[in-house]
């Protein structure tokens, strides 16, 4: 994975977010929704921008993309709206629910009368990605007062979307290293995510034709460079009266391929602006006062009720507070980002162990570091927060937020990869916290803070470097230049130092690096092992970090003996992400149990 976040076009596109105040959260027909007012010096105009969202791994890759969007349009007076359609991110789920292509158009015309209540505009932009753009053409019909239509790398051929689908699940599951026996193959599964079946079902009626009678007079249209299904989707609508502003969208592969050091097109933040300023209604007030809600936005389903909200200094963190509507135990679970999964999670896994743990009785809170997802970054850090220290810092904000609102029982913390590392220094570090649940750290301390580079391509453990060069598919790429062999040959000498130091430390002892590296770190398990809940660390059976694990506690993990309260587990048959359904399930049931047990404890 690249970790590239510090290119030129990502710094330049979080300029415009130094701001620091993150959307405003609301809720309307059932939905969990962020509108952002027009910030700009000039009056908010007669416009707003309704954002409708891709599918699936496009989802998570676009969350940032969208809300370093919105903050563009609000500095040049244009509010707009983002939400989660039925069955995905962050949208309550009812059991009986019937979700398919119309019900995501119907959610999207709910969303044009909540922007249009929300911002006082009367005329309205829908702006769409990937899939989105097929439910912005379905529902704009039925749109008064559309202004225009942004189309981005619009998708509007049903089953050759799903065949393409397919086939990017099985090369994502061979990136991340699911196994094969492991992989979801159902249509319309990627990473974990699985498309409700209505949409499935629906999907497979969906093509261009349906589009001919667009109402829309202005389009701005993204193109995929050299893509023949956008060209052809082009070419239908300028066959009607609609004006079209052509833009080559050259970043979408940067954008959408991995969500790990994506590039932010700043050309379509130029552009998309630019457009919207030559529309008429651009050209006047907001016709109508703001209405936001008056009160927070609650949503509640069955044994589950939600309340989304912004927390933290000058409400720049975005969160999802999840309740179980009887029966709490008094226990909160705080549930961390990766520094590149949005709150909802990978495969959806933040929001299903939220409501998993309400439905046992468990509270939760979920939310966006700075920088990630629908949080703004905080000028001074790294655009990439990776196994950042200053994330920590956070973790104050949420311990005060909890306590504000009477959750002043015992909390554990909970976090994956990056993730992991910032709750396991938090609880080490604030004893307030009663335990952590620390899924596939790579590092609980560093010598030195660690550049992107690094984490981004962290060393294997020696034996998968030798396993590996004895591969006939080894050999190959080697040949052919796809193996980096001075990183190879860093990481290779960066794990054969780490074993000499630990031989060494006997004899030399705190004047090592690793030595001083090794016994802070055992620090921190002693604070640990002293609070009343009982922490765990999770890996997967070959991820990285358990080779920094077994430099620490020994090759059996015997180390571990000098602390009683801490757990180690070890999933088969999984990823360093947690991709399969099973292995999710069984995570799960390892933080119930830690969460159950403290709520026992008290």
């Amino acid at each position: 994975m690249s970790a590239n976040a510090n290119n030129g076009a990502a710094t330049a596109a979080e300029r415009t977010s130094e701001a620091g105040e993150a959307a405003c959260p609301v809720a309307f027909s059932g939905l969990p929704g962020l509108f952002k007012p027009a910030s700009g010096a000039s009056p908010a105009r007669d416009v707003a921008v309704l954002f409708l969202s891709p599918w699936g791994i496009d989802e998570l890759c676009t969350r940032r993309f969208f809300r370093i969007t919105a903050e563009v349009l609000a500095e040049a007076g244009v509010a707009s709206l983002r939400f989660d359609y039925p069955g995905t991110a962050n949208a309550l789920d009812a059991p009986d629910a019937v979700i398919d292509v119309d019900c995501w158009v119907e959610a999207a015309r709910a969303g044009v009368e909540a922007v249009r209540r929300f911002s006082g505009a009367d005329n309205v932009v829908l702006l769409g990605f990937g899939l989105g753009a097929a439910i912005a053409l379905k529902a704009s019909p039925h749109v008064e007062n559309l202004a225009g239509l942004a189309l981005l790398a619009p998708v509007v051929a049903g089953r050759r979307y799903l065949r393409e689908l397919s086939v990017w699940s099985a090369v994502v599951d061979e990136g991340v290293g699911v196994a094969p026996h492991m992989r979801d193959t159902a249509p319309g599964t990627i990473a974990g995510l699985t498309m409700p079946q209505g949409i499935v079902d629906t999907l497979a009626t969906l093509n261009a034709d349906a589009f001919d009678d667009n109402p829309a007079g202005q389009i701005f249209f993204a193109a995929r460079p050299d893509n023949t299904a956008d060209r052809q989707l082009r070419d239908r609508l300028a066959k009607g009266e609609a004006a079209i502003r052509d833009f080559t969208f050259r970043g979408y592969d940067k954008l959408v391929s991995n969500p790990l050091g994506q590039e932010i097109p700043a050309d379509f933040l130029e552009a998309f602006p630019d457009w919207l300023k030559g529309l008429a209604a651009f050209e006047t007030p907001a016709r109508h006062p703001p209405r936001l809600p008056a009160g927070p936005a609650v949503l509640a389903v069955g044994a589950v009720r939600e309340t989304a909200l912004r927390f933290g200094p000058g409400g720049r963190l975005i969160g999802t507070l999840t309740e179980p509507m009887q029966g709490d135990t008094g226990t909160t679970a705080v549930l961390l980002t990766t520094g590149y999964d949005h709150q909802g999670g990978w495969a959806r896994s933040g929001v299903d162990l939220a409501r998993h743990l309400a439905r046992k009785g468990v509270a939760s809170f979920r939310f966006d570091s700075a920088g990630v997802g629908d949080s703004p970054p905080v000028p001074g850090r790294r655009a990439q927060v990776l196994y950042d220290e200053p994330q920590i810092a956070d973790m104050a904000s949420v311990r005060q937020y909890l306590d504000g609102i009477g959750r002043t029982g015992p909390a554990i913390l909970f976090g994956r990869c990056s993730g992991a590392y910032v709750a396991f220094r938090a609880a080490a570090q604030d004893e307030r916290w009663a335990a952590c649940i620390s899924v596939n750290p790579y590092a609980f301390r560093w010598l030195k803070p660690p550049s992107e580079a690094i984490v981004s391509s962290a060393p294997r453990a020696l034996g998968d470097y030798s396993q590996k060069a004895l591969q006939l598919d080894t050999f190959r790429r080697l040949v052919s230049g796809d193996i980096d062999l001075r990183a190879a040959a860093r990481n290779i000498g960066q794990r054969i130092a780490q074993r000499l130091s630990k031989r060494l430390a006997p004899v030399l002892g705190p004047l090592l690096a690793t030595e001083r590296l090794e016994r802070a770190v055992h620090g921190d398990f002693r604070a640990l092992s002293q609070r009343p809940g009982r922490t765990c660390l999770v890996y997967s059976v070959d991820d990285p970090g358990l080779d920094n694990f077994h430099v620490h506690f020994g090759r059996q993990a015997e180390g571990l003996a000098a602390y009683p309260n801490i757990e180690l587990h070890i999933l088969p048959d999984t990823d360093h992400n947690v991709t399969p359904r099973a292995s999710r399930e069984r995570l799960f049931h390892i933080v119930e149990q830690a969460a159950i047990s403290l709520s026992r404890a008290r």
